[in-house]
């Protein structure tokens, strides 16, 4: 799997990166920007996740139907979204229509018009988004642990920004964001499919013909300063108590990462991890409940989240912190660890098996890593991770002083902070 990766960077600084299929039907293409939500002033909250929105709706030569259309008539789909530091826009097309798909996404990317009367009409598409979101009580718990984590920084910021800072946006401004991110040295171009390396180069170097580097814009990097709460609570007219539990760790660039990984899988990432078990199997205080890993480059969280009756809540938090002390304390067996790397290994070549999935595995590389990581690599290092490292991780993690408690809870409760932290004492 991924025998002919390529990689090549042009004197514009761009990257181009593929990945030969030569079987495959389709080719998938992607276009990530390193550039969202951590890297906004307050003024420009949400510009990256507006600007990813307008990209769609036109350019000189062609209007936002034309764009759609030219992909999906080909039986294509097309798709983008924003997260905290990436704009990725991609499509997956049947592999002879790669040339003229790569031409629409690289004139929306160069040439997107930004109209006013476009502008108005998608502030009020993604005002309603935020409402979406507000009325999702899973959304605003994940949001304000987020926010709890990485208090008053950029990183803690809803990807969405506020109404205030929508409202404050022109489509001038807007431009003026996009011109100094949307630049050459700020992107990785991403192929994966029935295509040559050497055409892949050829269509981006021609689409980006006198096109300057730029220069790639910075963040504000966390560090000591950077405040946490420990305790964060939004009421609702809802029925059941969202939470969050969250811990505070390391970025991308950690050693520690591949043991971040094992324990995740251990813990919650499927039907058979620990918590799931525990907490849902066993004893029936929950419907779902998962662990959940974002990573930074400098920064990062580890979390469960999980929904319950108001009164058995108390009762899930606790046999949760007990779970992630018993990883302290009680080394993983071998059997144990054995599924979970197989699992994780297994589940990394389905994700892969595809065009789109090796796309999007080669931006991320790129963009974050500044390199190819071939699979059997990253499947070697989680084949290395002892019961010793996660016993160690889970002692340098689950610290209540690295800990938030985010809770959504119905309107009308009257449990205090302390009441709610207290179902964390097995934490210390």
């Amino acid at each position: 799997m991924m025998e002919k990766v390529n990689v090549t960077r042009l004197a514009n600084g761009a990257t181009v990166v593929s990945s030969e299929m030569a079987t495959a039907e389709s080719v998938s293409f992607g276009i990530a920007v390193r550039i969202g939500s951590r890297y906004e002033r307050p003024s420009q909250a949400g510009m990256s996740h507006f600007l990813e929105h307008m990209l769609f709706k036109g350019t000189p030569s062609r209007t936002a139907l034309q764009i759609s259309q030219a992909i999906e008539s080909k039986g294509g789909s097309l798709n983008a979204y924003t997260s905290d530091d990436v704009t990725f826009y991609y499509l997956r097309i049947p592999y002879e229509w790669i040339g003229m798909a790569v031409d629409v996404y690289m004139d929306m990317y160069l040439n997107a018009s930004l109209r006013q009367e476009d502008f108005e009409k998608e502030r009020g598409v993604i005002l309603e988004e935020m409402k979406m979101y507000a009325d999702r009580p899973q959304d605003v718990v994940a949001e304000n642990a987020t926010r709890a984590l990485f208090h008053n920084h950029p990183l803690g910021a809803p990807v969405l920004g506020n109404v205030k800072s929508l409202n404050a946006m022109t489509a001038g401004s807007l431009q003026a964001y996009k011109k100094k991110s949307y630049v050459p040295s700020n992107t990785v171009f991403a192929f994966a499919g029935r295509i040559r390396h050497e055409q892949c180069v050829a269509y981006i170097e021609q689409a980006l013909a006198g096109v300057r580097r730029g220069t790639p814009p910075a963040y504000k990097p966390v560090d000591a300063s950077v405040g946490q709460l420990p305790f964060l609570e939004e009421k609702k007219d809802i029925q059941q108590v969202q939470a969050v539990l969250a811990f505070r760790l390391f970025g991308r660039h950690d050693s520690r990462i591949y043991a971040l990984r094992v324990m995740d899988g251990l813990l919650g990432d499927n039907m058979s991890s620990r918590l799931f078990q525990s907490i849902r199997e066993k004893r029936g205080l929950c419907y779902a409940i998962a662990s959940t890993i974002a990573l930074a480059d400098e920064a990062g969280s580890f979390s469960v989240a999980f929904g319950s009756a108001v009164e058995t809540a108390g009762k899930a938090l606790r046999q949760i912190a007990k779970e992630l002390r018993k990883l302290t304390e009680r080394q993983v067996g071998a059997a144990e660890l054995r599924r979970v790397k197989d699992y994780l290994i297994g589940h990394s070549r389905l994700a892969q098996e595809g065009t789109l999935g090796q796309m999007q595995y080669l931006a991320g590389c790129l963009l974050n890593y500044g390199r190819f990581i071939p699979p059997a690599e990253v499947a070697g290092l989680v084949n290395d991770v002892t019961p010793a490292d996660l016993a160690r991780l889970a002692s340098q993690i689950f610290n209540p002083a690295r800990a938030t408690l985010a809770l959504v809870v119905p309107e009308g409760r009257k449990e205090t902070p302390e009441e709610w932290l207290g179902t964390l004492a097995d934490l210390a």
